[in-house]
């Protein structure tokens, strides 16, 4: 799963590099939380994204139910760290738009 934030180029823009870079380890720092919770394993932090693996180190069954309940997780924990920042109401940090990919071990 990859997972980063939306629209960070220009939210970077707008805010003091101290107030960035303090949002991207709350951020980074919360979707470890969840990460964690559902055993994945950030395999890479790339930037402001996170290469999140299920099945890999350990597998279990429901490795693709996991993933999608770390997304939903996660998108959660953005809710409370926006409040928390306290960004604006037209500025917040949104996490993992996009899908999960799940394919078939060889």
């Amino acid at each position: 799963m990859f997972c980063d934030l939306v629209g960070s180029t220009d939210l970077s823009s707008k805010l003091d590099p101290e107030d960035w870079r303090e949002g991207v380890r709350a951020y980074q720092e919360a979707a470890a939380q969840v990460i964690q919770r559902y055993e994945g394993d950030i395999a890479q932090y790339l930037g402001d994204g996170l290469l999140i693996y299920f099945g890999f180190p350990m597998a279990h069954e429901d490795d693709a139910r996991r993933a999608a309940y770390t997304r939903l997780g996660i998108v959660e924990a953005m809710t409370g760290l926006n409040a928390r920042l306290d960004l604006g109401e037209k500025q917040s940090f949104i996490a993992c738009r996009g899908t999960v990919a799940v394919a078939r071990s060889l």
